[in-house]
């Protein structure tokens, strides 16, 4: 059995319902999800799947894609609470295609940093080309002592020196269905210098599906074909990694408590 450790259930996004989505994972040997709900329109939306689905996990944040928005962060501490969120996210900087600006970002983020320190909430954190100023950012919250709940970059295809510098901040970085596509030996090449102990595997669907699947809907269910890449890049049997990733996913997210 393994974890998704990152994914989307919006309804929306799917042709499915949410439980046709979580049993077809079950089936596949996904033993639980941990769903992200990164716009605070869709909070409501994971609480009531929350309540819905024992199997899932909830994390709560606001995507840099809406940082030129206003936002109430005290309704984002009060989801955190009162749903038992295991993380703060997906938060970050996405330099990319959003239309906040830097600056609204990074300051969105930051606020974030602080929220996840107050609540003592581990971050899960979003990084789109912005690598210089997120190296930055985390470098000033971890000499702070503001990441001492933990970290993680979801969805990593960022640079090896900067995957260095996460692991020695005591971070963890997540492998997605990127691993699997064909033109994706720099990603590959830089997890294959990753520690097992800073690994975690992830879908991030309904988006990037894993080879064989590329260019369809994500799901849950698929996160066994990113599993078994990274244990082929890792040179370990798909056992072990389900076990690594599992201890891992329960020391970040869960603080050992499975």
């Amino acid at each position: 059995m393994t974890i998704d450790s990152h994914c989307h259930l919006d309804q929306a996004d799917y042709l499915e319902p949410t439980k046709t989505i979580i049993d077809q994972a079950t089936e596949a040997g996904v033993s639980h999800i941990l769903a992200v709900a990164c716009n605070p329109d869709d909070f409501s939306e994971l609480a009531q799947q929350l309540q819905n689905f024992p199997n899932l996990y909830g994390a709560f944040g606001i995507h840099p894609e809406y940082a030129h928005k206003s936002h109430d962060l005290k309704n984002l501490e009060m989801y955190l609470i009162n749903h038992h969120a295991v993380a703060l996210g997906e938060c970050g900087l996405d330099y990319h295609e959003a239309e906040a600006s830097p600056e609204q970002q990074q300051s969105l983020f930051k606020q974030q940093i602080d929220l996840a320190h107050k609540l003592h909430l581990p971050l899960m954190i979003h990084s789109r080309d912005a690598e210089g100023d997120m190296r930055t950012v985390l470098k000033q919250a971890y000499q702070a002592g503001k990441l001492s709940d933990g970290f993680i970059l979801h969805c990593f295809s960022g640079s090896l020196d900067m995957a260095k510098e996460v692991i020695q901040m005591g971070g963890y970085l997540s492998a997605s269905g990127v691993i699997t596509f064909k033109n994706a030996d720099r990603v590959r090449a830089i997890f294959a210098e990753i520690p097992l102990e800073n690994l975690l595997v992830e879908t991030d669907a309904p988006y990037l599906a894993p080879h064989p699947f590329r260019g369809k809907p994500n799901q849950p269910a698929y996160v066994q074909y990113t599993l078994a890449k990274l244990a082929e890049i890792k040179g370990v049997s798909v056992q072990e990694m389900e076990q690594i990733t599992t201890d891992n996913f329960n020391r970040l997210y869960l603080r050992g408590n499975k």
